[in-house]
């Protein structure tokens, strides 16, 4: 099975992600990472040297990759919803990880992730230009507002 999650930045998804998938003894994949492989460029020097709209073809091009893969978990880019066509790319199940603003602002102060649409919009403008879009993709929906609490709630509805 393959298990993609989607969700804010900052919402948690490559914590979470690596918990569940060894909890469940499975591969996992940040695919922010795996893109910067493939592309031999980190994702903030993509953005700046060939734009938004091509990213957005390599991230296309790894859930092609995925494909192929079984028993793995897979913390995708928190924009991989803005091309409604993934949905059917993401042939597994897509658990949405839902964290409330403050949780997601406190996240990111802490992080050390260049992240590159927010150098020019707010989180509050991201989460309004997605929200419906990650529901749209969704399978389960859990809040993250502790790893181990949302860990055993996605164990429970993957039974």
């Amino acid at each position: 099975m393959r298990l993609f999650l989607i969700g804010m930045p900052g919402c948690g998804k490559s914590t979470l992600g690596k918990c569940l998938a060894e909890k469940l003894g499975y591969e996992y994949i940040d695919m922010d990472n795996y893109i910067e492989k493939e592309a031999c460029m980190f994702v903030d020097e993509i953005f700046e040297a060939y734009g938004e709209d091509f990213f957005r073809a390599l991230e296309k091009n790894a859930l092609k990759d995925f494909d192929t893969m079984d028993n793995v978990v897979i913390a995708t880019g928190g924009g991989v919803i803005k091309d409604k066509s993934n949905k059917k790319l993401m042939n597994g199940k897509c658990i949405y990880l839902y964290a409330d603003i403050d949780s997601i602002k406190n996240r990111l102060l802490s992080s050390e992730v260049v992240r590159p649409l927010l150098q020019t919009k707010t989180v509050e403008e991201l989460y309004n230009e997605r929200k419906e879009l990650y529901e749209y993709f969704k399978d389960i929906k859990v809040d993250n507002y502790n790893i181990d609490a949302a860990v055993k709630e996605i164990m429970e509805a993957l039974k």
